[in-house]
């Protein structure tokens, strides 16, 4: 059974899946392939009334673009089971793709470097770099893009994460409006380079990210995120043909961008106390870790996000002058839409 594999082992067994269920669905659909597990599947009498020509795929979903936040391939397969099934009626175009494979494959988060700070560059050096690349022939032809992450510590709750648009924000809030937001502007998520949402955004799309909880196989986070695409299927569906999709009753969950984010000092050894997790709250003047003898707190109120507890001490407890992590922990403000910014 499934449910007794080692984590290695699942992950291996929900990539054949995926390449199964492609096969099995290439009758029903017209599946095009970009790249190895990179697809496309278009309903064979797909009446093209979209806007943007160039853009013939209404939606994109993605997971595992880290190798260790797996639960997001356990959606696409069981989306794809409800296409075969022809439980899942499909009118518009929709883009899969499996990111980090090869990080998957080890149980890492990636190989050689973050692939979702590896959009954009230039370099084809890496694993990544070239991941990325083949990626973006799939985003570069997208209208929308989900894609499904996971956390490393505990947290209690899913949450949006993107740059701030005002359509990835409409598209969000439409698809799952009891699901909190995060959300920036001005500076990228990551000076090592653009993540994927980042990406389709600065490329004339709107891209999305969900992350769905601590990483692992949870089927109530599998069962949650086969409600968002179920969702968002209706949702583009309805824009796509110009038909009217009836809004939520949820009321719409806390908007949140950066309070705080507190770098990582440049040497010493552990800086975090212990017990630290996402959506934890502090509060201002609040005391987050120690860094030399002296105390490091929060300038702000706020839950906690990102905590980093680097997974390798030095014998010594010093890091030298390189410091393990860019940043140590990010603390939220809550904000309301008169907040967001106008121009976006």
């Amino acid at each position: 059974m499934s449910e007794n594999l080692n984590p290695l082992a699942k992950v291996e067994q929900e990539i054949l899946r995926f390449d199964q269920l492609i096969e099995d669905i290439s009758g029903l659909f017209a599946v095009e392939t970009l790249a190895p597990r990179i697809h496309i599947i278009h309903p064979k009498a797909a009446r093209r009334t979209h806007r943007a020509p160039d853009r013939d795929v209404n939606l994109t979903l993605m997971a595992i673009i880290h190798g260790v936040e797996v639960a997001g391939l356990a959606i696409l397969n069981e989306l794809l089971a409800a296409l075969k099934s022809g439980q899942l009626p499909l009118e518009v175009s929709i883009g899969l793709a499996l990111g980090n494979i090869a990080a998957a494959q080890k149980g890492v988060r990636f190989v050689d470097r973050d692939l979702n700070r590896s959009f954009g560059r230039e370099s084809l050096d890496t694993i990544e770099d070239r991941r990325a690349d083949d990626l973006e022939t799939l985003l570069a032809r997208s209208e929308r893009l989900i894609d499904f992450h996971q956390v490393r510590l505990k947290i209690d709750r899913p949450f949006w994460i993107f740059p701030y648009s005002k359509n990835g924000y409409k598209l969000a809030r439409a698809v799952a409006p009891e699901v909190s937001i995060i959300t920036h502007w001005g500076k990228g998520f990551s000076q090592e380079g653009q993540c994927s949402d980042e990406w389709l955004n600065h490329h004339g799309g709107n891209g999305v990210t969900m992350e769905l909880g601590q990483n692992g196989f949870d089927p109530a986070q599998i069962a949650m995120g086969l409600g968002v695409v179920k969702k968002a299927l209706a949702v583009v569906t309805a824009a796509h043909f110009g038909r009217r999709e009836r809004p939520s009753k949820n009321p719409p969950a806390p908007l949140y961008t950066w309070g705080e984010i507190v770098a990582y000092p440049p040497t010493g050894g552990p800086v975090l106390d212990e017990g630290w997790h996402n959506f934890k709250m502090v509060t201002a003047g609040g005391r987050l870790g120690q860094f030399n003898g002296q105390e490091v707190c929060a300038s702000v109120s706020g839950p906690v996000l990102f905590p980093k507890y680097p997974d390798k001490i030095p014998a010594n407890g010093v890091y030298g002058d390189k410091a393990p992590a860019a940043e140590l922990i990010r603390i939220l403000k809550v904000i309301d839409e008169r907040d967001l910014p106008a121009d976006k």
